[in-house]
């Protein structure tokens, strides 16, 4: 794929037992310069942020902090007003009362009605675009839309007005659901989003290039973004002029962090161990459990269509049938092609490390990858 530029460059690691099982480096950080990816780059993560601000959550959970059945507003008054899409579209649009407020649990589960303003031309969508629903990002509708929030309390309230796309607990519908979580963690904790992550799973888990914002020594191991196009690939974010350099940007917990392959690497082993680290310990194990346990399913393509627990897609039969994720394992992925998932009942850990968006014709190349790395994984772990 990386000969055909099809992808930039790709890191591969599976792990049981903490020992390497199969550790593949290709391709480039910069594809016109032929720069070597390197063992330490660094990658955009996108929604491979969202297991994370999960398990921030559930750190709050057991501490005693929150319920997963408190109502968001509890937390965040903006969201006190929510209400349901009914009919209409632009300045006609009609909404109903919630049934029920969103939960905690529900923003877990996506399930809350929220949505991103990219996902879809349903009148919610286009209300999202027409009043700015939305943060500053190389992932995005490419529509005409308002200018996106400037930060996560700006976000938060311009979603407090806006329709939700059905009632909540109603069904799996992705979106800003995980981005009101690092909200919920901000008020809950008193500290900043990347404050708390540093402190409680960063730090403790020796993630030591995972963050908002790339500063300068680490600049020049950030690669490149691209975007499949037709005869090749083309950058849509270098690192000079990189979004992730800006140090005001909008902390978002449901894509807005960077890390390299062995920060996730820690991460992905504490969630196989269910919740230790190398002696640390940073969750219960009933709480890893519990992301691991099926709840609803995401709907979509068969492609997509899977078991989803807090914060994670959950393997089944019928998914490793279909060569995308193993029975009981838990995984998700980012919109630039990164993939992991992490298996606890044979302690093993599967990460691909990449950066290149793959919009609409190119898709495939998404499940291909997947594909490769979980046959790869079943080839040479044992079970």
């Amino acid at each position: 794929m990386v000969d055909k530029r099809e992808i930039p460059n790709a890191i591969v690691l599976v792990v049981q037992d903490g020992q390497p099982l199969l550790s593949v480096r290709v391709g480039y950080s910069d594809v016109e310069a032929k720069v070597p990816v390197a063992d330490d780059a660094i990658f955009r993560l996108y929604s491979m942020t969202k297991p994370i601000t999960s398990v921030a959550i559930l750190m709050l959970v057991e501490q005693g902090r929150l319920s997963l059945g408190d109502p968001v507003e509890q937390y965040l008054p903006e969201l006190s007003a929510l209400r349901v899409y009914k009919s209409g579209a632009d300045e006609r649009l009609e909404t109903s009362a919630l049934t029920r407020s969103v939960t905690i649990e529900d923003l877990l589960l996506h399930r809350s009605g929220m949505s991103y303003e990219f996902m879809g031309n349903t009148p919610v969508h286009c209300y999202y675009r027409r009043h700015g629903v939305s943060r500053s990002t190389a992932v995005a509708s490419g529509a005409d839309q308002a200018a996106p929030a400037r930060t996560l309390d700006e976000l938060v309230a311009r979603l407090g007005p806006a329709p939700l796309l059905h009632q909540p607990g109603e069904r799996f519908s992705y979106g800003f659901s995980t981005t009101v979580l690092g909200a919920v963690v901000e008020h809950v904790s008193g500290e900043k989003l990347d404050q708390f992550l540093h402190r409680h799973i960063f730090d403790p888990l020796a993630m030591r290039d995972t963050g908002f914002v790339v500063d300068e020594a680490r600049l020049p191991r950030l690669v490149t973004n691209y975007v499949a196009a037709e005869g090749g690939l083309q950058p849509v974010d270098r690192p000079g002029l990189s979004e992730y350099r800006d140090t005001g940007r909008l902390l978002d917990g449901g894509g807005g962090l960077v890390s390299t392959m062995e920060d996730y690497r820690h991460f992905a082993e504490m969630l196989a161990n269910r919740g230790h680290w190398n002696g640390r310990h940073i969750l219960k194990a009933s709480s890893v459990d519990a992301m691991f346990t099926p709840r609803l399913r995401t709907g979509g393509s068969s492609q997509e269509d899977t078991p989803f627990g807090y914060g994670l897609a959950i393997g089944d039969a019928e998914t490793e049938a279909r060569g995308l994720l193993p029975v009981g394992a838990g995984s998700w992925g980012g919109s630039a092609n990164s993939f992991f998932f992490a298996d606890p009942a044979h302690r093993a850990v599967a990460i691909l490390m990449t950066n290149v968006l793959t919009p609409g014709s190119f898709s495939a190349r998404t499940y291909a990858l997947r594909r490769m790395l979980t046959s790869a994984t079943l080839t040479v772990i044992r079970r």
